[in-house]
């Protein structure tokens, strides 16, 4: 809403102000108030005026002149005004309010011919602000080293005022030079932002906040915008001031790279056991010795509580790329793993150019080197990546030591995308999450009755690489990478952040993920329970079954057990074979999860074996707590005096030769063929010929 002041001298000005609301119509309004106006030294008095909407700028001007000259003659009293005070100079900062307190009410200080600046960037400042809170717009008219002008940006409806300012030789700084005044407009747009709002005028106001979190929402920094400035920017304005509020607290994209290696090897120094390896531009060319600036490549980096953690958790790694939102097209590599908890525990990073043969098998080498390290049996779950492909044939990684098997969403997606035919994702995924070979084979003939092709597909695809029924334990019934997909939605916020600022908030998540963990693991615990919420839940599903099942003892020294299921309706009466020794049963879920099935349940209840001492390791919850037992310590600022000595350290450079990327980063995923529910638009049928 925008106003306009108009004084009441006589009954003429009472019909102009209705007649004012007549012609403009709804929704304009008056409202009628006494305002008082104080005039230096002099006794206050009290002057009755009208407004359209609320109240704008505060005017200082003489009773008498008022009385006398009317509407007309308002700013030639204005102007009188001012060749009254005092001619000294008053010099206003950009860290000066431009508000001051008149009779305990806050109003604009006056733009004044003689004040002075010291730039011009403080004038601007303080003339926007003025305008702001006035709800007035200028437009900036000139704009030079020595000049500076603004006039109202309604001059062709009429309205004269207008502010001239140069920088005097004399004291160097800018002085306002001509000022004509009150305006005598009104605004004819009613809009929720400002025209003379900036991006650079809300970085100030949210600079606090991001240096408290960068990761923080956008339509939080819009709140805060609105409630200093009394106006709702656009999001286009808070995005590009957050932008520059990075910039100015974190540093630029290009400046961070210099920063980077002094950040990790604080890292090194404070987080002892953190491993950290480079790769330069100029290594692959064989002069990284001789080089005094390096142009950044790749860089590994894996902290000593996760790798330490890794030892006891199951033998599975989730890895995956993410493209990272900054003007450069670097990629994040995570590797990820599962706890007994089945929750996420990141093992490594790696930020590097694109995903490719090169940088996977160089990240893959490094998650052997400084993670894995001499365990074996180890499985690891991605997308069929040629990268990734290729850098599991290497040794260290290839078979019979340790085993690459497919996640299974993008293998449905690939098959779906192959064979455009409705229903096929859904077959497949169903078909890999079968964990008994009869129910496989009856659904894999399903398939090849809806697809024919579907064998010659599958060919070259393994069943043992994506099948819970073929995979013989190796993947513990993780069929995804969804643990990796949510890691990296979790961090989405973080990717927008310079590579310095997205190493620390990595490394921030890490520690506030390990500390809740910690209180969870303490409260079960002193509650008196053994096992991880994830097993209890798939104990308390089974033993419920096991009362329904009937078993017979085969060979009580080799602990051979027949089970026979419950028939209710079509289903159950299934016969099972449980090898306890052995530890299988043929309806595979022992061995896939290490978590005792109903079967095996019912066959130690019936030999009054507590089946407790079969749940995996894993799941045990003195297990769990040693997962997440490493220490972290904080990481002072640059310029404490704790700071590794910064000696040895070559200047680190991004790639120039690689250009940056254009228009704004985009940070929305858009549904594709992985994921299940695809939203289609259906077509029109209107426009259709009859």
């Amino acid at each position: 809403m925008k106003y306009g002041i108009v004084p009441i001298d006589d009954d003429d000005d009472v019909e102009l102000m209705f007649g004012v609301v007549v012609s403009k119509g709804s929704p304009y309004f008056v409202e009628v108030y006494v305002e008082k106006v104080l005039i230096a030294s002099e006794p206050c008095e009290m002057i009755e005026s009208s407004r359209v909407g609320e109240t704008g700028t505060r005017r200082c001007l003489e009773v008498n002149e008022i009385v006398d000259s009317g509407v007309s003659n308002e700013k030639s009293a204005y102007r009188s005004f001012n060749s009254s005070f005092d001619s000294s100079k008053v010099i206003v900062t950009l860290d000066d309010s431009v508000m001051e307190t008149t009779d305990d009410v806050l109003s604009p200080l006056k733009l004044r011919k003689g004040n002075v600046f010291n730039s011009k960037e403080e004038l601007s400042h303080a003339v926007k602000e003025v305008h702001i809170r006035n709800h007035e717009e200028i437009t900036v008219t000139r704009s030079d080293p020595l000049n500076w002008h603004a006039c109202c940006k309604w001059k062709y409806n009429g309205c004269k005022w207008k502010l001239k300012a140069r920088k005097r030789s004399a004291h160097g700084c800018f002085e306002i030079m001509e000022s004509s005044g009150l305006h005598t407009c009104m605004n004819p747009t009613i809009t929720q932002d400002h025209y003379n709002l900036k991006s650079s005028d809300i970085v100030g106001a949210i600079r606090a906040q991001i240096a408290a979190d960068p990761a923080i929402k956008e339509k939080v920094l819009l709140a805060t915008a609105e409630s200093v400035f009394g106006y709702r920017p656009t999001r286009k304005k808070i995005r590009n001031a957050k932008k520059h509020a990075i910039d100015e607290v974190y540093g630029s994209w290009e400046g961070t790279y210099e920063e980077l290696p002094h950040l990790m090897e604080a890292l090194q120094s404070f987080n002892v056991g953190t491993k950290v390896d480079w790769l330069f531009k100029e290594d692959e060319l064989g002069e990284q010795g001789s080089l005094e600036v390096k142009t950044f490549k790749r860089v590994f980096w894996a902290f000593k509580p996760c790798i330490d953690g890794f030892e006891h958790c199951r033998p599975v790694i989730l890895i995956d790329g993410t493209h990272l939102y900054g003007p450069y097209p670097n990629v994040l590599l995570s590797a990820t793993t599962v706890d007994g908890f089945s929750h996420i525990l990141p093992l490594a990073f790696a930020i590097v150019e694109a995903e490719n043969l090169s940088s996977w098998g160089w990240f893959m080498d490094r998650l052997r080197k400084f993670v894995a390290l001499k365990r074996h049996g180890i499985c690891v779950i991605s997308d069929r990546h040629s990268g990734i492909l290729a850098a599991m044939q290497k040794p260290g990684w290839c078979e019979p030591h340790d085993h690459h098997w497919f996640c299974v969403r993008h293998l449905a997606a690939n098959f779906t995308a192959a064979h455009r035919k409705s229903g096929l994702k859904d077959k497949v995924v169903q078909l890999a999450y079968q964990v008994q070979p009869k129910k496989f084979e009856l659904l894999w003939n399903q398939l090849i009755t809806i697809e024919p092709r579907t064998t010659d597909w599958f060919e070259t695809r393994p069943v043992m690489k994506w099948s819970l029924a073929f995979d013989e334990g190796k993947r513990f019934g993780i069929m995804t990478t969804n643990h990796a997909e949510s890691w990296n939605n979790a961090i989405l916020d973080a990717r927008k952040l310079p590579i310095t600022s997205l190493v620390k908030e990595l490394f921030g998540k890490i520690v506030e993920y390990f500390d809740k963990r910690r209180v969870a693991i303490s409260l079960q615990s002193a509650n008196g329970q053994m096992f991880t919420k994830f097993a209890n839940q798939m104990l308390r599903r089974a033993a419920p079954r096991a009362s329904g099942h009937h078993v017979k003892l085969f060979d009580r020294e080799m602990w051979l057990f027949q089970v026979v299921t419950r028939k209710v309706g079509l289903k159950g009466g299934n016969s099972h074979t449980v090898r306890i020794k052995e530890s299988t049963c043929t309806c595979g879920k022992w061995q896939t999860y290490r978590i005792p099935c109903s079967h095996l349940i019912a066959c130690c209840v019936n030999i009054k074996l507590k089946y407790e001492m079969f749940v995996g390791d894993w799941y045990k919850l003195e297990n769990v707590a040693k997962v997440y037992g490493g220490k972290f310590e904080p990481i002072p600022t640059k310029g404490d005096p704790r700071w590794p000595l910064e000696i040895n350290f070559a200047k680190v450079t991004h790639d120039k030769s690689v250009p940056k990327k254009k228009g704004r980063r985009k940070s929305t995923r858009f549904k594709n063929e992985m994921d299940y529910q695809v939203p289609c638009k259906k077509k029109s049928t209107s426009s259709a010929a009859p």
